[in-house]
């Protein structure tokens, strides 16, 4: 993708913020804003939404796509990665510090061991968190203003909308088409 990008003439920027000698640079060019929590500074109704996560390493369990286990109490995502690693997550936690609770990480072990028990002797690699901005319904929403267009509120799905959201924000850029699910002229 960010090939792509390059190729086409577009800059990447991480960890910055957009301002007006980047939009100046470029009368006719779109800047997408994708800074997550970063956005609050335009959009303070965002908030972060603890999620936590731990890295597996077990060779006793093969997958080949991600795992969504549906349990009113266990939400739970297996992914499988490289080298027998799997990432354990779903933790969704109405804070916003960046902390491991002890009784996350017992559902989220128990819960993986429901989907196989072999991950019961799997070795624990990482623990982790971070903070997944959500709007207060926890919708996505691309935001289009002028020739900004914001991308935010992707809450515990991320991985899984992010090709969805990329590919409507594409059909608007080539075509100026609108998806009102999700789309918001501002």
């Amino acid at each position: 993708l960010h090939e792509r990008i390059r190729a086409a003439g577009g800059t990447i920027k991480f960890e910055s913020d957009v301002t007006v000698d980047d939009l100046a640079k470029d009368p006719d060019g779109i800047v997408i804003d994708c800074r997550g929590l970063g956005a609050r500074d335009e959009q303070p109704e965002l908030r972060g939404v603890k999620g936590e996560m731990i890295l597996i390493e077990t060779a006793e369990v093969q997958l080949a796509r991600p795992v969504r286990l549906m349990h009113p109490r266990w939400p739970l995502y297996v992914i499988p990665r490289e080298d027998n690693l799997f990432m354990l997550g779903a933790t969704s936690i109405e804070a916003e510090d960046t902390g491991v609770s002890v009784r996350s990480a017992l559902e989220l072990l128990g819960a993986a061991y429901t989907v196989h028990p072999a991950f019961g002797e799997a070795r624990i690699v990482e623990f982790g968190s971070g903070l997944r901005p959500a709007y207060p319904d926890n919708l996505p929403r691309i935001g289009i203003r002028g020739r900004r267009i914001s991308i935010n509120g992707l809450y515990r799905h991320g991985f899984l909308i992010a090709p969805a959201l990329a590919e409507l924000t594409l059909t608007y850029v080539e075509r100026g088409q609108i998806d009102n699910e999700v789309m918001q002229c501002l």
